[in-house]
């Protein structure tokens, strides 16, 4: 492969996976969660801890895509993402992308809006039709408006929460960083 030939193919790749990113927040906007599901591996750490309080877990894709349907649907969003930086090493890759995720629901409790700031960072890995994120951590800035858009004591959302923040798929999250880390080390 040349040199050109390599920068093209360097950046198609980064390319394919910042369209995984921006389908993963298109998907939450519109509320398709099939597509939403396609943006991971069938079973997928996630690290929310700034925003939950709960330590990363590993779930299937389907119900980690039931409880971002069930946290989601009741708001209008929109998602925004930026500063992209993408680094791919044969078959995976890792990304750091910058957003802005805004909310709005009509509500008693005050403001009708809530926005987060920050980052993600994000790993992925190549399959055999396209990239999908293996790993995702939310790392939180700040927020602003009214947390209380959302309904965290709706009892399906709750539920749903509570399957997906298990001490079970706590260890079984890092039973995977501990190979990961095996692995890569």
């Amino acid at each position: 492969m040349t040199k050109d030939q390599e920068m093209v193919r360097t950046l198609w790749e980064e390319r394919q996976i910042e369209k995984v990113m921006l389908r993963f927040g298109r998907s939450l906007d519109i509320g398709d969660w099939a597509a939403y599901q396609r943006c991971f591996t069938e079973a997928v750490n996630i690290d929310f801890k700034r925003l939950t309080g709960f330590d990363e877990v590993r779930v299937s894709a389907q119900l980690w895509t039931e409880f971002a349907r069930l946290f989601q649907t009741p708001m209008r969003r929109q998602h925004a993402y930026s500063n992209f930086i993408v680094d791919v090493t044969g078959d995976t890759a890792h990304a750091i992308v910058y957003f802005a995720a805004r909310c709005w629901r009509a509500t008693d409790m005050g403001e009708p809006h809530y926005v987060q700031y920050g980052w993600y960072e994000v790993w992925f890995e190549r399959s055999a039709q396209d990239w999908r994120i293996n790993r995702l951590r939310h790392d939180l800035l700040w927020i602003e408006g009214n947390a209380g858009v959302v309904d965290i004591q709706e009892p399906e959302l709750a539920k749903t929460a509570q399957a997906v923040f298990s001490t079970q798929n706590m260890e079984a999250a890092r039973v995977y960083l501990a190979a990961f880390a095996a692995n890569t080390g």
